[in-house]
């Protein structure tokens, strides 16, 4: 987003008209989660997350927020500790049984 700054800038190193990147923090009120990109996905309707519950599918609806380091930050029914599909796909159907293949699978954060 565009955004205009005043900066101190006593030693000449920024010129007027140029353009840089700026890491901005941003603070929320409450707590937010965060999964890998990728396990985001969507069909027509919606965007959603395919959380694993018992050996299970469960697509669960989520709008997205921010995006860092590969993460994106999510808002639906998930908590802390659900395991998710890193490679989502709108092919896994909700209510497939699906087999975890790595004991080190992703969880949201």
């Amino acid at each position: 987003m565009p955004v205009e700054l005043d900066v101190q800038n006593a030693d000449g190193k920024l010129s007027p008209g140029s353009f840089t990147s700026v890491q901005w923090p941003v603070h929320r009120a409450a707590p937010t989660m965060f999964v890998p990109v990728t396990a985001v996905t969507n069909d027509q309707q919606r965007s959603f997350v395919e959380r694993v519950r018992n050996g299970k599918s469960d697509w669960v609806d989520v709008t997205t927020g921010l995006g860092v380091n590969g993460n994106i930050e999510v808002f639906g029914d998930l908590n802390t500790g659900d395991e998710v599909i890193r490679n989502a796909t709108d092919a896994i159907h909700s209510g497939q049984q699906v087999k975890i293949s790595s004991p080190h699978s992703d969880q949201a954060k």
